[in-house]
């Protein structure tokens, strides 16, 4: 298991101010320990705290000793289906997914020779199919040793035009074997997976997602795996799905919330009454609508005025 990383400065404030959203950690702790539901999707609108409640996620996964992989993607870090699958191998592991790895080298490199019979029927038309790299074989092992052997990724990405295999084969295959490592990760240990930023994936990727990554975990053929994801997309609107997420909206803050956040932002750096904390905290929550971001800014600024006041 990966040792958890020191957090950065940026992750170590943001877990320091971090307001406990507790249904929100109610629910995450359901989707841990029980079975029932192993996707939980977290939404709201921009700056009402996703990513600060998806490291506080993280960080409770790492209190826990839990396996993790995390995929988050930017505005200039866009993240296609075959990034994402060798994202979450690199977190969880390359012994695991020896398979995969080795066909993602054959699709990409074409100098490279594969360790396994691969083979794969492809409808082109009557009578027509496609046979890819028949009569390879494994050097000194048992194909059913494969995922035990350690294959390095040549990290090329441009996909070989020179294999007579549709994008959508490759891309089935490639999902197929990765799930199957996923499995053999996950055989032992509870795997805890975190996607953030999900509304900027490219229309292409969501739907694979949804389509061929998640459904295995739905349907409890990874039992010990869970999934995270944080984002702005809607679930797919229909009873396959909706009736087996763990939905978390994210609302404004309250009162109260604001309350405990400035109590931790000024803890000895200004002193306040009981009753000064409650009225800024209901001054903020109506001047921000309870936006945890615009919070934090409206906080920043009141510090910064105490500091410069002259003592």
């Amino acid at each position: 298991m990966n040792e958890a990383a020191p957090p950065n400065r940026v992750i170590a404030r943001r877990l320091a101010e971090f307001v406990d959203r507790a249904a929100e950690m109610d629910l995450y702790a359901k989707v841990i320990d029980e079975s029932d539901r192993q996707i939980m999707l977290v939404s709201g609108g921009t700056g009402m705290g996703k990513t600060s409640l998806l490291l506080r996620m993280i960080h409770e996964s790492a209190q826990r000793k839990l396996q993790k992989a995390e995929v988050t993607w930017t505005d200039t870090l866009v993240y296609d289906y075959m990034a994402v699958l060798r994202k979450l191998r690199d977190d969880l592991g390359l012994e695991h997914f020896g398979a995969f790895t080795d066909l993602i080298n054959y699709y990409t490199d074409a100098n490279y020779q594969p360790r396994l019979d691969v083979r794969l029927n492809v409808d082109l038309g009557p009578q027509t199919s496609v046979k890819v790299a028949e009569g390879s074989q494994i050097t000194g092992s048992a194909v059913g040793d494969i995922a035990g052997v350690l294959i390095r990724d040549n990290m090329i990405v441009v996909q070989r035009p020179d294999i007579a295999v549709p994008i959508e084969v490759r891309r089935e295959e490639l999902t197929r074997r990765f799930l199957a490592g996923l499995h053999d990760a996950s055989a032992n240990q509870r795997i805890v997976v975190f996607f953030d930023s999900f509304e900027k994936t490219s229309e292409a990727t969501a739907q694979w997602v949804w389509e061929q990554l998640l459904p295995p975990v739905r349907d409890g053929q990874l039992p010990n795996v869970r999934w995270i994801i944080c984002g702005q997309r809607s679930p797919p609107q229909d009873r396959d799905w909706l009736d087996f997420l763990a939905l978390a909206e994210l609302k404004p803050l309250g009162p109260g919330d604001v309350e405990a956040y400035i109590r931790k932002r000024v803890a000895g750096q200004v002193q306040m009454s009981d009753e000064t904390f409650r009225y800024l905290a209901g001054m903020l929550q109506v001047a921000t609508n309870g936006r945890p971001t615009d919070v934090a800014e409206k906080v920043d600024l009141f510090l910064a005025s105490q500091r410069s006041r002259p003592s």
